[in-house]
């Protein structure tokens, strides 16, 4: 055997006497994702349980949470509206129930309309504000009751917050209200962590078919004139890769990492 040899051995070694070979894995870990029903929700509950967790899944649309948990073969669905402060506790009580408990709550519900700042309508301003801002608080406020010591709470939040899109005025708004919360979280409950996670374009999600495609055309140009970058993640990728960072948070519960980005390569 050579000397390579027997160097890799030995840190393979070390690294099996000290939990490293499951870095990164959920191994056991009580999950619930909140805005499941398709895109990069549905996505983190497929890595959750490829990585040894245990999933519970949420969203407005049963039909398709219970297409989800047959898909993957695994897991609980609860339907509800995160936005309604009833359906936010018995969502979180029910995925407490069901898996004993919670280790990690993602929330990744999120809505937004395409509409110029001078045709700003109060409606859709609530609409946004609602899904994006106030369901997150109370999913993350249900949740604390049933979470483990070690817990975390993970919020989706956008890039959008220092890009300033065109057009884009009500839902970069509301994630920049959402990071306040995310930092305020932090400050009354410092028994828990608050994660905010900065996420770039990824597809496929039902994101885009809900902006109003009848602005898309005129928000892209607005865009590539503020040389915002337009590369695309898959959701698959991204889900692995936020899976994997938040089993290694909870595997290090002395560690506070409070913010994850991610965003596609420049392209070449």
């Amino acid at each position: 055997m050579t000397s390579d040899q027997d160097s890799a051995n030995g840190l393979a070694e070390l690294a099996e006497l000290a939990g490293l070979d499951d870095l990164g894995r959920l191994a056991g870990r009580r999950v619930l994702v909140i805005g499941a029903s398709s895109g990069i929700g549905a996505a983190v509950a497929k890595a959750v349980v490829a990585s040894g967790g245990v999933v519970t899944v949420s969203a407005r649309r049963q039909p398709l949470l219970d297409e989800l948990v047959t898909e993957i073969g695994a897991g609980h669905a609860v339907a509800g509206d995160a936005t309604v402060p009833d359906d936010a506790r018995r969502v979180a009580a029910s995925a407490a129930k069901a898996m004993g408990g919670l280790d990690l709550v993602v929330y990744v519900a999120g809505y937004g309309v395409l509409q110029a700042l001078c045709d700003t309508d109060p409606d859709t301003w609530i609409d946004v504000f609602k899904v994006n801002v106030v369901g997150a608080n109370l999913a993350a406020a249900a949740a604390l009751e049933h979470l483990s010591p070690e817990g975390v709470v993970a919020f989706v939040s956008s890039r959008t917050v220092e890009d300033a899109n065109g057009l884009f005025a009500s839902y970069s708004s509301t994630k920049a209200a959402l990071d306040q919360c995310i930092r305020t979280w932090r400050i009354e409950h410092p028994e828990f962590r608050f994660v905010r996670i900065v996420m770039g374009n990824c597809q496929p999600t039902d994101f885009v078919n809900q902006m109003g495609m009848d602005l898309l055309g005129d928000a892209l140009t607005q865009w590539e004139k503020q040389a915002i970058p337009g590369g695309m993640m898959h959701v698959d990728d991204v889900a692995t890769a936020m899976a994997s960072a938040l089993a290694v948070s909870l595997d290090h519960p002395d560690i506070d990492a409070s913010e994850l980005k991610f965003d596609a390569r420049p392209q070449t």
